[in-house]
């Protein structure tokens, strides 16, 4: 069951991302690049015909600690592929920043669908692609 509902989700996310980009009149006549994630809202740029939304962005009005946090979270699933560490450290920064912050709601998120494509692989889709495509992080590499 517990199977069913994952790929349930995870093909509403796929579906959302078969239309990667939405006609925006002023930007789209400025720059073909530039697109509207169909995930996350968040505007981002067209990458081998997805739109991959802006990197996640730490609020610095929220402190250093919140700071700390994001990072940790960001280095964990972006380089580690470890999302549990992610979430928890997203849900701690969530507590400094409150519900409404989009950004750890984004971080939570992609976490979240990345974790359960670990547990529960579809073929095709990586936790790694699902992270990138709702937070725009990836990997910097070492």
């Amino acid at each position: 069951m517990r199977q069913v509902v994952n790929q349930g989700l995870l093909g509403v996310v796929i579906a959302m991302t078969t239309v990667t980009a939405i006609n925006i009149p002023g930007v789209s006549a400025q720059d073909k690049t530039k697109c509207i994630s169909q995930i996350t809202g968040k505007a981002g740029n067209l990458f081998s015909g997805e739109c991959i939304p802006n990197g996640l962005w730490i609020n610095p009005s929220y402190g250093t600690e919140y700071g700390r946090l994001m990072r940790i979270a960001i280095k964990a699933a972006a380089n580690k592929d470890d999302y549990d560490t992610a979430f928890i450290n997203f849900s701690r920064a969530q507590a400094i920043s409150g519900v409404t912050d989009s950004e750890v709601r984004r971080g939570l998120l992609g976490a979240i669908l990345a974790k359960s494509l670990q547990k529960n692989p579809v073929q095709g889709y990586f936790p790694s692609r699902i992270w990138l495509l709702v937070t725009g992080e990836f990997s910097e590499g070492g």
